[in-house]
């Protein structure tokens, strides 16, 4: 996303809603994916030479159980405040910021449910699916 900075008033918020192909902004990274396009929601506003950001980024994404490796979907949504000096810029782009606040939320581990009881370490049956069948009482 560009915000052009000429007829940037001050103190008056610019509005504006994108929705962004996450295939531009490079954010399928690892266990984490998004099938579908990010909304992103600007509210951006000049005070002399700084320029500030409120933005609300969403969507479905798509994450690989760390215990089952099935896949479940997820609904991103973030909060994000950028600021910038905008001293001899006709533009800023958002774009990189905004690829960097998504990323920094990916996730260590992500569990599909809270009582997720992952893979069998002997057969690899999903626990979740089915009983194992595994003759050690351990399992």
């Amino acid at each position: 996303m560009k915000i052009y900075l000429k007829g940037l008033k001050e103190d008056h918020a610019l509005v504006l809603d994108e929705k962004i192909d996450p295939r531009t902004l490079d954010v399928d990274v690892g266990i984490m994916r998004f099938p579908e396009p990010l909304l992103l929601h600007v509210e951006a506003w000049r005070s002399g030479e700084d320029l500030t950001v409120s933005a609300h980024v969403e969507g479905e994404r798509r994450l690989v159980c760390s215990l089952c490796l099935e896949e479940f979907n997820n609904l991103f949504e973030k909060d994000i405040t950028l600021h910038y000096d905008i001293h001899g810029l006709d533009s800023v782009i958002l774009d990189g910021d905004v690829r960097e606040e998504i990323i920094l939320e990916h996730p260590i581990r992500a569990v599909c449910r809270s009582d997720c009881r992952g893979l069998c370490p002997a057969c690899g049956a999903n626990l979740n699916r089915k009983t194992c069948r595994c003759k050690s009482k351990a399992f």
